[in-house]
């Protein structure tokens, strides 16, 4: 089906991108890191914590064709558990495919318009609008979205809740279907491709080794949007490590490990790992950069939730020191080439301390022999 411009599918993020509302809503992952400094290998921990993407997923559109009504199609006869996808440079011609094949949306239910007060959605009712549809999605699709699942999304993992709804041109051939879904976050409202159904997926961020995490330039936080190296980005992957393997299965009823059971855990493989990545103990002490992990939270933790990340950064000014480059190849940070310590006694210094994670008490001669 071809479509006009007018046709084209609505974007919450591009349409309200500027309103007051939905500046507030754009509350994605910042990370608050804590570190402590043992050594050429600096061990270190890290909570990913942020109000979920539920507020700042992109939204898709029914996909509606030329004419003077809208035409069905995958989208409009979608049901609970469908899975759909489309091109980005033609989102507004949604596909069904198998949910075990790349998708973009994960169809949780029906928003049923008849039970909105007046003539909102009546044949004759204008367009609501962007930010309209975005109310409706936050107000109508978490509850559907977690009756559908059996439980709610993980609030700081990789899915977001949102809303599949149509364009001005074909709300005006009468284009009136909504449907809740499953996302996961891309850049610039888009949505990413993903794999399998969402109820039986682990929902954390899983970056692969190498992988760089964007750079927010005013609160020196990390985004959660992959980057290339070669510009701006917070921190750098170096290994994932599944805390199921340890404290339980996301089906095995474990309770939650604290805070401190994991730094001890994951301060036995993380810093071994990153060694590993950079090729040996010497090649990573030259980026002067810390060796810094993810930990899961209980409410993580409950909705199955278990990989952390390791990963380099540099703590700077109370967020991240800003990095350029591949960490392996060269690198910038703050601008800076790094000028690697001097050898002597282990340990390495700051001019200012940073905070020690929760329950985690360093000894430098629990730090792995370096791997290379």
């Amino acid at each position: 089906m071809s479509a006009t411009e007018d046709d084209a599918p609505q974007d919450l993020a591009a349409e309200a991108e500027e309103t007051p509302q939905y500046r507030r809503s754009r509350s994605r992952l910042y990370a608050v890191l804590v570190a402590t400094l043992v050594g050429a290998l600096v061990a270190g921990g890290v909570i990913f914590a942020r109000g979920g993407f539920d507020d700042d997923g992109g939204l898709g559109d029914t996909g509606i064709g030329e004419g003077t009504s809208y035409e069905e199609n995958d989208f409009t006869r979608s049901t609970a558990g469908d899975c759909l996808t489309w091109k980005l440079e033609s989102p507004g011609n949604p596909k069904k495919v198998a949910c075990t094949d790349p998708h973009r949306f994960e169809v949780a239910g029906e928003v049923d318009t008849a039970q909105f007060p007046g003539a909102e959605f009546g044949s004759t009712a204008p367009w609501p609008g962007a930010e309209r549809f975005a109310e409706i999605r936050d107000e109508n699709c978490p509850v559907i979205v977690t009756g559908y699942l059996g439980g709610g999304l993980d609030p700081q993992g990789r899915f977001a809740t949102g809303l599949m709804y149509p364009s001005k041109a074909q709300w005006q051939r009468g284009a009136r279907v909504l449907r809740c879904g499953i996302e996961q976050p891309g850049v610039n409202g888009t949505q990413e491709e993903f794999v399998g159904r969402v109820a039986d997926a682990d929902q954390s961020f899983a970056w692969p080794p190498g992988t760089c995490i964007g750079f927010d330039e005013k609160t020196r936080k990390p985004t959660t949007e992959v980057v290339n190296c070669a510009g701006p980005h917070a921190f750098q992957t170096t290994g994932i490590v599944d805390l199921g393997q340890k404290f339980g299965a996301r089906n095995s009823g474990r309770a939650w490990p604290d805070e401190a059971e994991q730094n001890a855990y994951l301060k036995t493989i993380c810093p071994t790992q990153t060694n590993r990545f950079f090729g040996g103990e010497k090649n990573f002490t030259k980026t002067t950069l810390n060796v810094q992990w993810s930990v899961i939270s209980e409410v993580s933790w409950l909705t199955g939730s278990r990989k952390a990340v390791c990963y380099v950064a540099l703590p700077d000014r109370g967020g991240f020191a800003k990095l350029i480059g591949d960490a392996r190849k060269e690198l910038l940070i703050n601008g800076k080439i790094p000028v690697p310590p001097e050898e002597g006694p282990p340990g390495r210094q700051l001019p200012t301390p940073v905070p020690v994670a929760p329950g985690y008490e360093p000894n430098p001669t629990e730090v792995p022999a370096p791997v290379g």
